[in-house]
């Protein structure tokens, strides 16, 4: 399927957009008011450190589904093709159970600390956890999304990750 018809992760990724900028703006004018005018904005460190959980575990979402996470390949591109679906789902199965313990523990997680709130903001600290949780979901949907895909017989997921010459990785 085209990657553009899932309109769930093109949200993510301006979600993702949008924290990087929000962040960013935080600790710039915190920065700015700490060394210019000797005052700050309290919130900023702990606001900051909550939207990046959030833009690291949806980061991994969207590149999850992109491909774009770190493989090592090297013994798989020599594996005959049959052997290549077989690694793929050994790897997916494994990746399927990983999603259950984080998402496991992020539950819990988020119930124990639902009730601590960030002693500045008043933000729960529930919600870093809960990053988690979402993150997981979404990982154990693209890996049986995935597996879906191979049962039905596209292993296009399966491919050499050949770069054409002149083009350098992103």
């Amino acid at each position: 399927m085209e990657k553009s018809r899932f309109v769930v992760f093109r949200w993510m990724e301006h979600l993702l957009v949008l924290g990087m900028a929000v962040m960013c703006l935080l600790v710039f004018w915190n920065v700015v008011l700490r060394y210019g005018l000797r005052s700050g904005i309290p919130i900023s460190v702990e606001i900051s450190r909550l939207i990046f959980v959030w833009i690291i575990m949806l980061g991994s979402v969207v590149a999850l589904r992109e491909g774009l996470h770190i493989s090592v390949d090297a013994m798989i591109n020599r594996l005959s093709p049959r052997l290549r679906v077989v690694s793929l789902w050994i790897a997916h199965l494994l990746m399927l159970w990983c999603c259950w313990l984080v998402f496991q523990g992020s539950l819990r997680q988020t119930q124990v600390n639902w009730g601590n709130h960030m002693s500045l903001s008043g933000v729960s600290v529930g919600w870093m956890y809960a990053a988690g949780i979402v993150a997981a979901v979404c990982w154990a949907l693209i890996l049986i999304f995935n597996l879906y895909r191979s049962a039905r017989g596209d292993h296009s997921q399966l491919q050499p990750n050949v770069m054409p010459a002149g083009e350098s990785s992103p």
